[in-house]
């Protein structure tokens, strides 16, 4: 397949980008064929790389995850995906270099950028992916900031022909069940009135996102080392979004 860059990204902070580009990667690269390279550009919050550090200290301090480190290891033969911190002018920059002297193919590069739009470099670098999927949570002033963020990369960089992103998604996060659905089904009239493409799949809301690893119950959530639990993937919706979002970028 063809080597595909791309990011969860949106003006507003709170939306969850951070989380789903963790949660992606780490599904994508311990549960299928696939390399993933994580590309931490969310200067000066750097939460993937940090998480990363926690996880190694946790693998230090506790045995039951070092020999669960050891066993993926031996099962898959695959190390953990290599994070690689950078700012967001530079994001494109630090990724090429690394390639330059790295003897792995990866199939998908994640970036992880800044919640704003004002930082230096951000929508350039969104220029340069193939793929931006776009979390939505079901608010007012959260929505109109989204649609305003998704217009402005559809009509600068989508319609240029010149620019490499092609494709942007929007997906429901954060979806609480006791919402009425008629709020939603009316959100949902209002961006295809938008011509905005919309996944079927939606992220429902649970605490266990706000989790890493529960060291005591043996329970993996967000990592950067494991898999996230097949239970908490496949009751938060997560499953069948990324599910959609594999058909869509690998060709």
């Amino acid at each position: 397949m063809k080597q595909v860059f791309l990011s969860f990204a949106n003006q507003k902070g709170g939306c969850g980008k951070s989380s789903m580009t963790v949660l992606m990667a780490s599904y994508l690269h311990y549960l299928t064929r696939l390399n993933v390279l994580v590309v931490d550009a969310d200067y000066p919050q750097y939460s993937i790389y940090n998480l990363r550090k926690r996880d190694l200290d946790l693998i230090e301090k506790d045995s039951y995850f070092k020999r669960l480190a050891y066993s993926q290891l031996k099962t898959q033969e695959k190390t953990a995906f290599p994070i690689l911190r950078s700012t967001p002018e530079n994001a494109i920059g630090t990724l090429k270099e690394y390639l330059h002297s790295s003897k792995t193919i990866y199939n998908v590069v994640l970036f992880d950028l800044p919640g704003t739009v004002q930082s230096n470099g951000v929508l350039a670098t969104l220029a340069g992916m193939d793929y931006v999927f776009v979390p939505l949570l079901g608010d007012r002033l959260v929505l109109e900031s989204s649609f305003a963020f998704v217009k402005t990369l559809n009509d600068v960089f989508v319609k240029d022909e010149k620019m490499r992103l092609k494709h942007l998604y929007l997906f429901w996060n954060q979806v609480d069940a006791r919402e009425r659905n008629d709020l939603y089904d009316l959100y949902n009239r209002i961006i295809q009135q938008l011509h905005f493409n919309l996944l079927d799949n939606k992220i429902l809301d649970t605490k266990r996102f706000r989790k890493e690893i529960l060291a005591d119950k043996r329970i993996v959530f967000r990592s950067t080392l494991f898999a996230p639990s097949r239970q908490f993937v496949k009751s938060s919706g997560l499953e069948n979004l990324f599910s959609e979002i594999i058909k869509i970028v690998v060709r």
